[in-house]
């Protein structure tokens, strides 16, 4: 507004101030997952960035966001073409959500063969006979993904748990103390194994995209930063604390 300039509050300021009061108070908030529906999945590419947004309808058949990621393209990337752009964004959304693709996959797999029956008149392979075919071996370990990134607007921690039965339960903390991407990382992973520990999970298969935490855990990457230490030695006295982890 403008020194010495009437203003008037008609009812078109008042509609707009309204709308802004209806959006404030209901923003839109990530969702969690609701087991047995389908998952809808989003991609983009952008001329710098690549988006990804993970939905999933609702109760009334609106669709609810569940996760959203987004990054920038780097070096050789902003010369990509539209569709290698759009494949580069189909990748990353695999990479970073594989969690929820791995839980749903055996559904994919039984709508596959809902929809190709298999011919009374076909027979089985004679290297899988029927009797092992029909049987399959349940497994009750539990899966954990962890994930830690620092950013400008400070540090944050990601884990999400896969129950046996195939149940998504993802949680997400707010870091206090800034640090490097991999010492996010370390207490990403610390606070999923101190759940774990919590629940008493006697089987875990732990994934993370850190291949650097990974290795070291494994010992095949030594760890050479001090500050690192204290939690290497900390996450591998959770370890094992429980029956059996495997670590991906």
């Amino acid at each position: 507004m403008k020194k010495d300039t009437s203003f008037y509050w008609d009812k078109a300021c008042t509609n707009a101030f309204n709308k802004i009061k209806e959006y404030l108070l209901n923003p839109p908030v990530l969702r969690a997952p609701v087991q047995g529906r389908p998952l809808i999945l989003y991609i983009a590419a952008q001329i710098r960035s690549l988006g990804v947004l993970l939905a999933q309808q609702n109760d009334e058949g609106k669709e609810s966001a569940l996760y959203y990621l987004s990054r920038t393209l780097n070096g050789a990337e902003l010369n990509y073409s539209p569709i290698e752009k759009t494949c580069l964004a189909l990748m990353f959304a695999i990479k970073k959500l594989r969690h929820y693709l791995q839980a749903h996959s055996g559904q994919a797999l039984a709508n596959f063969l809902a929809d190709h029956p298999i011919p009374d008149e076909w027979k089985f392979s004679e290297d899988l006979p029927n009797k092992d075919v029909l049987f399959i071996e349940l497994s009750e370990s539990w899966k954990m993904f962890f994930d830690g990134a620092a950013r400008q607007d400070g540090v944050g921690a990601g884990v999400i748990f896969i129950t046996p039965e195939g149940e998504v339960l993802p949680f997400s903390f707010s870091l206090t103390k800034c640090c490097s991407n991999n010492m996010a990382e370390y207490q990403a992973l610390i606070l999923g194994l101190e759940m774990a520990v919590n629940i008493k999970m006697s089987h875990l298969k732990v994934f993370g995209d850190s291949q650097l935490v990974i290795r070291q855990l494994l010992s095949l990457y030594e760890v050479r930063k001090l500050e690192f230490i204290p939690y290497h030695k900390y996450a591998l006295k959770l370890i094992t604390s429980l029956d059996c982890v495997t670590l991906t």
